[in-house]
């Protein structure tokens, strides 16, 4: 068991860094390992919000559906990012699995219980609240005040340091999402999306591999570029 959360890909995330080597047990025990393969979903909107989760492995989309059947990309997860808490009796939005996905699930019972011995998770619990609030609001900014080429060119530096601590890259990394997926998370069209990154390509911003490998060439004109509506991703 201990090995398995050293080994883990999510250890030093906010939620199982409040416990240390000695203690993880108290954590891992009360855990639900789940696996999902690719496509599939991790939760769905309208569940009971009972359940949270930390992803341990892969990466997955947090979105929604308009009443229309349009899609709304919410943010894409990675190892070490806590899904499901919620204020209401049922989730708002479904989490679908871009790569095979391996998650720990907990009853937020059984998380609230670990409290009275261990202050700092409630207190972690609450700041994870907190970001997953921040990180709606700058998707709203970047939806609302960005053209489609500083949208994707914010999208791009957002990945890449997202995704270093995922799979380590130093140039080279392959987006897990496709071009559908970019354009339901930015609001833009999947043609729109095509036309920015041959636009960055054109400029020498950026590689990219009909195998969705991409390279970023020069980060910080790509970055003057993102930022002509707002701050740094």
């Amino acid at each position: 068991m201990g090995l398995d959360c050293q080994n883990c890909k999510a250890r030093n995330s906010q939620l199982c860094s409040v416990f240390n080597d000695e203690n993880i047990g108290d954590l891992f025990s009360i855990a639900h390992p789940v696996k999902v393969v690719k496509g599939s979903y991790l939760l769905h909107e309208e569940d009971s919000t009972k359940y949270v989760y930390n992803l341990s492995s892969g990466v997955s989309a947090v979105e929604r559906l308009a009443s229309d059947g349009r899609r709304q990309i919410m943010a894409f997860v990675y190892p070490g990012d806590f899904i499901g808490i919620s204020s209401g009796p049922a989730y708002s939005i479904s989490d679908r699995a871009l790569t095979g996905v391996t998650a720990c699930k907990w009853h937020m019972r059984d998380i609230e219980a670990l409290y009275v011995k261990y202050p700092e998770l409630e207190h972690r619990v609450h700041e994870i609240a907190t970001r997953v609030l921040a990180a709606t609001m700058d998707q709203i900014f970047v939806l609302g005040r960005k053209n489609a080429i500083e949208k994707i060119a914010y999208f791009l530096l957002y990945i890449d340091k997202r995704q270093v601590k995922y799979d380590g890259h130093i140039d080279d990394f392959t987006l897990p999402m496709t071009r559908s997926d970019i354009a339901d998370y930015l609001g833009i069209t999947v043609e729109t999306v095509s036309r920015a990154f041959s636009l960055l390509k054109k400029k020498g911003l950026i590689e990219l591999s009909q195998n969705w490998v991409v390279r970023l060439m020069d980060k910080e004109t790509l970055a003057e570029v993102a930022d002509h509506f707002g701050p740094n991703p």
